[in-house]
């Protein structure tokens, strides 16, 4: 399958989930502004924070939020990341304490929905109830299926999964048929998200790039081969 034809079959897969988001991002600005309140947060600014109770739960308008927890030694370690589109702090909704800290990895804006109001909404809007339930669901068994390329993948499968999410917001056929990926974050930001060490990340890409995959600058990813790319 030619380069344009492969990423325009992911990019058609990936619109699915852009269109729900863009449907519930309207919903939450227009038919309850009133109960939604729009926050920024610099980089690394803590959202949220484990072991603590919420009054909202959070909708990503910009940026990208990490989750991190602490280990017996005091070590913060990243386990986990959400990107503009997706809910976080949903234990509020049943009153549960956060699981983890949220972290802002870039300058983020994002809706902070009041539970209380959504949860009176949904009890009394049965079609609202359903589409939103719907959204979640789709949302968790994203994350989950993020969670597993984390903890299950290898660096350089972790790697290519985190750059095929990008294709839709960031990503452009160029005369050449190759597919053009500028991302919004750094090396670092990205060894960081994706739970690795710098230096593998870098010896990760250089191996692709030995291999006429890809070429890279800075932020930018030129992907010449995107059927081995994504193998």
């Amino acid at each position: 399958m030619a380069n344009a034809e492969l990423f325009y079959s992911i990019t058609s897969q990936n619109s699915k989930a852009i269109t729900s988001y863009n449907e519930t991002l309207d919903f939450f600005k227009e038919e309850i502004k009133d109960i939604v309140k729009k926050i920024y947060y610099s980089k690394d600014e803590f959202i949220a924070k484990e072991g603590l109770k919420d009054d909202y739960i959070y909708l990503i308008e910009r940026g990208k939020v990490i989750l991190t927890r602490k280990d017996l030694k005091d070590k913060e370690h990243t386990h986990g990341y959400l990107m503009a589109g997706e809910f976080f702090g949903i234990s509020s909704m049943i009153d549960m304490t956060h699981t983890s800290n949220y972290k802002a990895l870039t300058n983020c804006s994002i809706y902070a929905i009041d539970k209380d109001y959504l949860k009176d909404y949904m009890d009394n809007h049965l079609e609202f109830n359903i589409i939103f339930n719907k959204i979640l669901i789709n949302a968790m068994r994203s994350f989950t299926k993020r969670q597993g390329n984390l903890m299950m993948g290898g660096c350089r499968s972790t790697f290519t999964n985190f750059v095929i999410e990008h294709f839709n917001d960031f990503g452009r056929i160029d005369d050449e048929g190759n597919v053009l990926v500028t991302l919004d974050v750094n090396l670092s930001e990205i060894a960081l998200i994706l739970n690795m060490t710098r230096e593998t990340l870098s010896r990760v890409i250089a191996e692709m790039r030995k291999e006429g995959i890809i070429e890279t600058k800075r932020r930018f990813i030129k992907i010449m081969d995107l059927q081995r790319f994504v193998i």
